[in-house]
């Protein structure tokens, strides 16, 4: 395995022990594989219903086959994720709302904001709506893991930053981010316990908000920098935020970019992590019908580079989900930056 610039931020002392745990989210990988985690499974197809939502839920693939067009990547140095159990999710879901999402159409429906579900019987919508999601979640959870052991990674999906404890919304089910966190300071024993959050999608991210203040989680440093003009408008989710950047509408390249890195610098002065979770939302893109900033592809490019340059900085693991992009590009702006992520810190080689 070639060395990256990321290997500086590897803890091989404590990613030997985290292995053991983390055997029913996916396969820990060989030497030979990086630590990108993905699975077919993550693309929600259910009879084209899904085309009626603006987020395209079969962009995961089609990042994929972007990479392996490049030779960056091929399917053999990809990890793969289990499906989360409920005993996973019950570290921070109760049980009543996983209760609610297994047997309401109505509860699927409402978090998905698709009603045409409501058309379509309870199995499908578990086999085609929700088990993808649980699997998303596994490959968060585990990425996180990978990230002590590689320095870096990633989860091609994930980041479901709208869901928490008692709900979800936005297409967000499953709070896959607050699992993560949970998860790798229990197996880690308290090694890795300082956790930040750093999230550019241009929504605020108020599912993990409102778990830090309900699990009272005085170890979790929040950066969230995001539209303030749209939904959620989560008020009392915002007490969560440590560092918070509200911007506009139209927002450009120029003040977003220059927002960040002031934001970044705080982030150093502020907090010390063990590991950072980077949700890379690719919606701040210009002509995203629900972001409405004006971000270009280069700034998208820019921003991801920007933060992997922080993490390195502070010689801190980083580990990356995708979260939301509801342009029709979304998917080719999320492989251009993943692309330039690999090459600018020396992360692939060919197998």
């Amino acid at each position: 395995m070639p060395s990256n610039k990321f290997a500086q931020c590897v803890r091989q002392q404590v990613a030997t022990a985290l292995k053991q745990h983390y055997t029913d989210l996916g396969t820990w990988p060989s030497t030979q594989q990086l630590p990108i985690v993905y699975n077919e499974i993550y693309n929600v197809s259910f009879c084209g219903i899904e085309n009626l939502h603006v987020f395209d839920s079969k962009k995961f693939r089609k990042v994929i086959a972007a990479l392996e067009e490049k030779k960056l990547i091929t399917k053999r140095q990809l990890v793969t994720s289990n499906e989360a159990t409920v005993d996973t999710l019950l570290d921070v879901h109760t049980p009543e709302y996983l209760q609610e999402i297994k047997t309401s159409k109505m509860k699927v429906a409402e978090v998905t904001e698709l009603p045409m579900l409501l058309m379509l019987p309870m199995w499908l919508l578990q086999w085609r709506v929700v088990k993808p999601m649980k699997y998303m979640v596994a490959g968060t959870m585990l990425a996180a893991a990978l990230a002590i052991e590689r320095g870096w990674s990633m989860n091609i999906g994930g980041g479901m930053h709208h869901a928490y404890s008692g709900g979800g919304a936005g297409w967000c089910i499953f709070s896959d981010l607050t699992l993560a966190l949970r998860k790798i300071r229990k197996a880690s024993q308290g090694s890795v316990n300082k956790i930040m959050i750093i999230d550019t999608d241009v929504h605020q991210g108020n599912g993990y908000e409102k778990d830090k203040l309900t699990f009272e989680d005085n170890q979790l440093y929040i950066l969230d920098i995001y539209n303030s003009e749209l939904w959620p408008h989560d008020t009392s989710a915002k007490t969560a935020i440590d560092n918070m950047v509200e911007l506009r509408c139209g927002t450009k390249d120029g003040q977003y970019l220059t927002s960040l890195e002031s934001a970044l610098q705080q982030a150093s002065r502020d907090f010390q992590p063990d590991l950072i979770l980077y949700n890379a939302g690719t919606d701040i893109l210009e002509g995203d019908p629900l972001g409405r900033m004006s971000v270009s592809l280069e700034g998208v490019i820019q921003r991801d580079q920007m933060v992997f340059q922080h993490a390195l900085s502070c010689k801190c693991p980083i580990s990356m989900v995708l979260s939301g992009g509801y342009a029709a590009e979304s998917h080719q702006a999320v492989a251009k930056s993943i692309e330039n992520l690999l090459t600018v810190f020396s992360l692939t080689w060919h197998d």
